[in-house]
C-alpha cells in the first residue's frame, strides 16, 4: 500500500528510482570492486591487469556522474509539471 501511494504521489518515481541506481549501483558495480581489487593484490604498476583495472575505475566514474546527472535532469524536467494527484 504504501508503494502505491508513493508511485501516484510522485509520478516521477521511476527518475527517480534512476537517479539513485546511477548514484548507488554503479560504484558497487563498476568501480568500488577494482579498487578493493588493487588494494588487496597490489599488482605492479603499469601491467595488463592495472591498467584494465583503472579503466575500469575511469570508466565507471563517468558512468556514475553521467546517470546521475541524467536522472536528476529527469527529475527537474518531470517536477515542473508536476501536480499532485491530477
Amino acid at each position: 500500500a504504501f508503494t502505491l501511494f508513493v508511485a501516484v504521489t510522485f509520478p516521477f518515481f521511476g527518475d527517480l528510482l534512476g537517479f539513485f541506481g546511477g548514484f548507488g549501483f554503479t560504484p558497487t558495480s563498476f568501480f568500488l570492486p577494482c579498487i578493493l581489487w588493487l588494494k588487496i593484490k597490489k599488482p605492479p604498476r603499469l601491467s595488463a591487469s592495472w591498467f584494465a583495472n583503472w579503466g575500469c575505475i575511469v570508466v565507471g566514474v563517468l558512468l556514475m556522474l553521467v546517470s546521475t546527472m541524467g536522472g536528476l535532469r529527469s527529475i527537474i524536467q518531470d517536477a515542473s509539471t508536476f501536480q499532485f494527484y491530477s
